[in-house]
């Protein structure tokens, strides 16, 4: 047997971890107290939806969850997803459930089922295979009386089962007579027949892969919780939304709350303000309690009309695509789509300008969000760019110690590949459009003075390692890495002098 090659040359490949992902700033969280279909267990605490059909699905056209959404979907461009988060404001008693198989939205015209003149089809129901044949639907006027011809057969053979058509989610029902989870009336995927006759499985959408099954489930009562406490719960098990506003009025402790909430935890809170009270200077009200409180990490939007402007602002403030050139965006000047601009009065401007709640109004004939501010008055555009940079940053210099298939040394040449990451992130913001050169008029540090002129828009510094002291040498901490980024800002008032002569 010949020796092994391996016996002269060696080698072992170093596999590289994959970095940390970074924070997406694009995902909402609506949180609502309607149940609808979504929420139909104790477990589920949320639901993702890409479409205004999706959400009216689940909780219904005219639901309060679909009326705070279609502000958001009809927005462009918008935030990448919107998360739908239970809110068990109430204590509720979730109904006994009955085993049911729901189809998928169907794709055949009424026209297709009329041409069947001899339908047929199996369904499993417990451990046995019940044959449905003999379907006649030539006169069915529409799928509620495709569903009827399908019952009569249910009931002439007392199978105990409700075959019916959901009008809003276009699909087809079984449902069990029987509720909570008994063997004997699961139902199982619909097949082929043994007959002769035209199979319309598929034309159903209850065969396998098409349909869904639901097992049935005993009443369950679910307990109260407070607004605190439905954020503290969806965050434990998804913490990935960034900004959140609610399908219902809240009241002025429950306001206060989700801003301690946001302020805490880094979130931004979309509060719809609909009182005129809450745009005056006093100390009763609520948002000019959080204002004094510094609790910043609030968009609110005061709407005379509308009972949800929030969803469609937090949904082009959180468009921002921070890999693409020059992309971030002032929340001023924006249009919101299915929102109905005021009819504001200067005071009535002044007052919510001073406390940084924004107005959608008409500026001559032109509609357009004022000032795009958050509560206090600072930019909301700054606040998404540094909430970014920050995690951005954290990112890539883990990635740089977390990647390294030896070590990053206690060394300036160490310190170098760290600053080079933080480097890499302030470049990505100017590329963007976040920073810009200008005069820093920041403190003076490293080799920055205040009044310094930064041509590329930051600058990034760390003192030498033989400065680190024993014990943080010991610990192996490096030296602390600062930096001065110039932010592009946005032009929101312009004042034009004209000069002229005869």
């Amino acid at each position: 047997m010949a020796m092994s090659i391996q016996n002269v040359v060696n080698v072992q490949i170093n596999t590289t971890p994959k970095s940390a992902v970074r924070k997406s700033f694009g995902i909402v969280a609506l949180f609502t107290i309607e149940r609808g279909q979504a929420f139909n267990d104790a477990k589920t605490r949320y639901v993702y939806v890409n479409s205004q059909q999706e959400v009216e699905q689940l909780f219904g056209a005219t639901s309060e969850t679909a009326k705070a959404a279609l502000p958001f979907f009809a927005q462009s461009p918008r935030a990448k997803q919107l998360v739908i988060v239970r809110w068990n404001k109430n204590e509720t008693t979730l109904p006994a459930q009955a085993n049911q198989l729901a189809g998928v939205p169907i794709n055949s015209l009424i026209d297709e089922f009329k041409r069947i003149t001899s339908g047929q089809f199996s369904l499993p129901v417990g451990e046995k295979v019940i044959q449905v044949s003999g379907l006649n639907l030539t006169e069915c006027a529409d799928f509620t009386a495709v569903a009827t011809k399908i019952n009569a057969e249910f009931t002439k053979q007392k199978l105990g089962i409700t075959a019916s058509f959901d009008t809003t989610g276009s699909r087809f029902l079984f449902t069990s007579d029987t509720v909570n989870a008994h063997p004997s009336t699961v139902l199982g995927f619909v097949s082929e027949g043994n007959g002769s006759g035209q199979n319309i499985g598929s034309m159903l959408k209850l065969q396998a892969g098409q349909a869904f099954q639901t097992l049935g489930k005993a009443a369950l009562t679910i307990q109260a919780e407070t607004v605190g406490e439905a954020l503290l719960s969806v965050s434990e098990v998804n913490n990935d939304w960034y900004a959140f506003t609610f399908s219902t009025q809240l009241t002025d402790e429950q306001l206060e709350t989700a801003a301690k909430f946001a302020q805490a935890n880094d979130k931004l809170f979309g509060a719809n303000v609909i009182l005129p009270a809450h745009l005056e200077w006093s100390p009763n009200n609520i948002y000019k309690k959080m204002y004094d409180a510094g609790l910043f990490r609030v968009l609110p939007m005061f709407d005379k009309n509308d009972l949800y402007p929030c969803s469609s602002a937090l949904a082009r403030l959180l468009s921002m695509n921070f890999a693409a050139n020059n992309s971030t965006i002032t929340l001023k000047f924006k249009t919101q789509p299915t929102i109905t601009a005021d009819e504001i009065t200067a005071t009535e401007h002044a007052k919510a300008k001073r406390l940084g709640i924004n107005t959608y109004t008409y500026y001559d004939d032109v509609a357009m969000i004022a000032e795009g501010t958050v509560l206090g008055g600072r930019f909301a555009d700054e606040i998404v760019i540094l909430d970014w940079f920050r995690d951005a940053v954290q990112k890539e210099v883990f990635a740089r110690l977390y990647k390294s298939p030896t070590k990053i040394p206690l060394t300036d040449a160490g310190q170098a590949i760290l600053m080079a990451a933080v480097e890499k992130v302030c470049l990505e913001g100017v590329y963007n459009g976040a920073f810009a050169p200008g005069v820093w008029t920041g403190d003076s540090f490293g080799n920055l003075h205040t009044d310094d002129y930064l041509e590329k828009g930051f600058y990034v510094y760390a003192a030498p390692m033989s400065t680190l002291s024993d014990s943080d040498r010991e610990q192996r901490k490096a030296t602390p890495i600062q930096v001065a980024v110039k932010l592009a800002g946005a032009i929101h008032h312009v004042d034009v002098l004209v000069n002229f002569n005869r």
